[in-house]
């Protein structure tokens, strides 16, 4: 169960550290919905910690950085 989609959630600060290094990246990232924002958090820390997952984490976190640097949002989408 993922809760509420108004219900907050915390970026990690190393998470949100990556998405500020680019400054366009992190002022895209604020405008989403709360709820996308929720989704894609979710999406990388579900991978967890195992040593031999990073590389699938680090590319997801790329994709996130790549699109959301063009403005773009995707995959599962907030409900209407």
């Amino acid at each position: 169960q993922i809760g509420s989609p108004d219900d907050p959630f915390d970026i990690p600060a190393w998470l949100e550290k990556r998405l500020q290094a680019d400054q366009e990246v992190w002022q895209n990232f604020q405008a989403f919905p709360h709820f996308y924002k929720r989704l894609k958090v979710g999406w990388i820390l579900e991978i967890g910690t195992a040593p031999s997952r990073q590389a699938d984490k680090e590319k997801r976190i790329a994709y996130l950085i790549k699109m959301t640097k063009q403005g773009k949002m995707y995959g599962t989408q907030p409900l209407k």
